[in-house]
């Protein structure tokens, strides 16, 4: 998904829609002034490439952390729940231009993002690198990795972290910088369509290191099989508030969110949601839920 999802705002795209479930539930308070695209509808925009907080299964329904998140949220409104799968660099603009009512995505809170949309804090996490399994390219700290290839998504803050640009970064607060000031050659970075992708490079060899939310590593090391492993714990950089993003006209959604989010942290919901995912160590607490995050540290 500073993500988590590191992900940044890009050009708007096309989305489709992926599922579709109904639930009933009690709330007290009237969806009528939720100002919804479809009345009784919650419709969700994720980039469902993100296991495990967000993907597909092999019948093509969205599943993930994130998608149970947003299943209760619907249920406490009494709404039918749609998932929009959606590119990540064409998040903002899709809730922006109505495609969907939330973006629940592993979006990590930023200063930028925060100026296009409010934001609900609900998950944090920081930034990892998976590596081959054996670690062929012995890669044990950020130095390695300069004149290295490594992938990761287009749009997310990881990719925007290597070269700093855009939200959060500047050229003097990146792993090139870093390279630079200790006179080595820039990191070679390969940015990709979906977090699978960059994945998949690492499988072919074609980068030493793929770069991406530290819930996200975790769980493509168990999926696959022995075929990867993170890299040392030093590496992880910046632990961050995710949100839950929300048109800014949209205040009454927007509180009804963060009211239905803090219920569920108290009567342990939402714990039980991350627990099944095996991402409990990214849950905050109703305290967090209640500040203004600031954009997440620099490294």
């Amino acid at each position: 998904m500073i993500p988590s999802r590191f992900r940044m705002i890009g050009v708007f795209a096309a989305t489709a829609m992926v599922a579709a479930v109904g639930l009933a539930g009690c709330s007290s308070s009237s969806t009528g002034s939720l100002q919804l695209i479809k009345s009784g509808t919650l419709t969700v925009c994720s980039d469902t490439s993100y296991a495990p907080q967000e993907s597909l299964d092999a019948s093509n329904n969205a599943i993930g952390s994130d998608i149970d998140l947003a299943k209760e949220l619907a249920k406490r409104m009494n709404l039918t729940l749609v998932v929009t799968s959606t590119t990540f660099d064409s998040i903002i603009p899709a809730l922006q231009g109505g495609s969907c009512d939330i973006i629940i995505s592993a979006q990590t809170i930023t200063a930028q993002r925060q100026a296009a949309v409010d934001m609900v804090p609900y998950f944090a996490a920081g930034q990892s690198f998976v590596v081959l399994k054996g670690n062929p390219s012995n890669v044990k700290s950020i130095d390695d990795l300069c004149g290295q290839g490594v992938a990761a998504e287009k749009g997310t803050i990881e990719a925007d972290h290597i070269a700093g640009t855009g939200s959060g970064y500047d050229t003097t607060n990146s792993l090139d910088a870093n390279c630079a000031a200790k006179g080595k050659q820039p990191i070679a970075l390969q940015q990709f369509d979906a977090d699978t992708n960059a994945l998949a490079a690492l499988q072919a060899s074609t980068v030493v290191a793929h770069f991406t939310d530290e819930p996200v590593a975790g769980y493509e090391v168990v999926q696959a099989a022995g075929k990867f492993e993170l890299a040392p714990s030093s590496m992880t950089l910046e632990r961050g508030a995710e949100g839950i993003s929300v048109q800014k006209s949209h205040t009454a959604l927007r509180d009804e969110v963060k009211k239905d989010l803090l219920a569920m942290i108290s009567d342990g919901t939402y714990t039980t949601i991350l627990t099944k995912w095996g991402v409990q160590s990214g849950a905050i607490t109703a305290a967090d839920v209640n500040a203004t995050p600031l954009p997440a540290a620099s490294k």
